[in-house]
């Protein structure tokens, strides 16, 4: 149960306690007529009960088609990712955007999921039916801050899609799983890549998708994870002091799409998503969804005692009414 207020909760009280308080008062000081003004202070108790508007969250349940498919996108937002050598020098971060929604957009009723990686893996959106909130999330993707980046594998998500997709398992074993990955393949750790060949046991399919080139372009630093590049500044390389350059690494891409058991497919600016993948058709299943919209409010209830003794007291007036005409006559009579 839950309260709104017509009035300011403080004006409210005040007002209830007032005008309690003087039915009480008169209740105490006219001792023939105490049981009005006790009626009167129930009726100014249940008039305020009815203004402070008690409701209760509204709950309906509604039917929707979901596809039978749980769709993991891991994507690469290490410092490269806005290496400028996309399309016409644009970062490599445009490109995997825009192939993150057209990805979206062949997967009407799935749930999905997006894990982002550089130095650490994290669930930037949890498995959810709702794509309006994950192409929000696609549009404010942006690479790791230049200050604290180091060096990153290009399979650090491994263990956290792991997880995920167990868990996955776990509450819709009926389900396809899909992961699709966008990067570069550029390993910047001083270890090697490990294997994902435990990934490719647990999902039915995906795709590795890469960007950039072997020319390599140069990346702009930048100071938060909202923004692509928001500083004029380059990164340097530490050896040469000249801008850092980035190139695709196409092998270790083809590696991790062998450790899935996946396609592989190098993208580029202008060349549609559909000639490097295009999702099956999975099956729709309806879902029971419980829907909070609203309230249902029960102000009336109390109105109705208020109502009742207005009926009441409207009685009362219409007999001391005819009472007093009836004296009125009878003395006209008398004299």
């Amino acid at each position: 149960m839950i309260f709104q207020p017509v009035l300011p909760w403080v004006l409210l009280t005040v007002l209830g306690i007032l005008l309690v308080g003087g039915c009480v008062t008169l209740a105490v000081l006219t001792p023939h007529r105490r049981w009005r003004w006790a009626v009167r202070g129930g009726a100014v108790i249940l008039l305020t009960a009815a203004l402070a508007r008690p409701s209760v969250p509204a709950e309906t349940f509604s039917q929707s088609s979901v596809s039978a498919v749980d769709v993991f996108m891991a994507v690469d937002t290490t410092a490269s990712v806005v290496a400028e050598d996309w399309g016409d020098g644009e970062p490599r971060l445009d490109g995997i955007k825009e192939d993150l929604h057209a990805l979206l957009q062949q997967l009407p009723g799935a749930r999905v999921s997006m894990v982002t990686f550089d130095s650490s893996a994290v669930v930037r959106v949890p498995l959810t039916t709702d794509h309006t909130a994950m192409a929000a999330a696609i549009e404010t993707l942006g690479p790791e801050v230049t200050l604290y980046s180091g060096g990153s594998s290009v399979t650090e998500a491994h263990r956290l899609l792991v997880d995920r997709l167990r868990k996955s398992h776990e509450q819709h074993p009926e389900n396809a799983r899909l992961v699709f990955y966008f990067g570069d393949g550029e390993q910047t750790a001083e270890a090697p890549a490990e294997s994902m060949n435990e990934l490719g046991g647990l999902i039915d399919g995906g795709a590795v998708f890469g960007y950039g080139t072997s020319e390599g372009g140069p990346m702009k630093e930048t100071q938060s994870y909202y923004s692509q590049a928001d500083s004029e500044q380059y990164i340097a390389d530490p050896t040469t002091r000249n801008r850092a350059i980035s190139r695709i690494d196409e092998d270790q891409l083809r590696a991790i799409a062998s450790d899935l058991g996946v396609s592989y497919a190098h993208r580029t600016a202008g060349t549609p998503f559909a000639t490097a993948y295009t999702a099956p058709v999975f099956e729709q299943v309806l879902i029971d969804e419980e829907v909070r919209g609203g309230f249902d409010e029960f102000f009336w209830l109390p109105l109705l005692g208020v109502f009742s003794w207005v009926v009441a007291e409207a009685a009362l007036a219409m007999h001391r009414i005819r009472t007093i005409r009836s004296l009125h006559l009878g003395l006209r009579a008398a004299a």
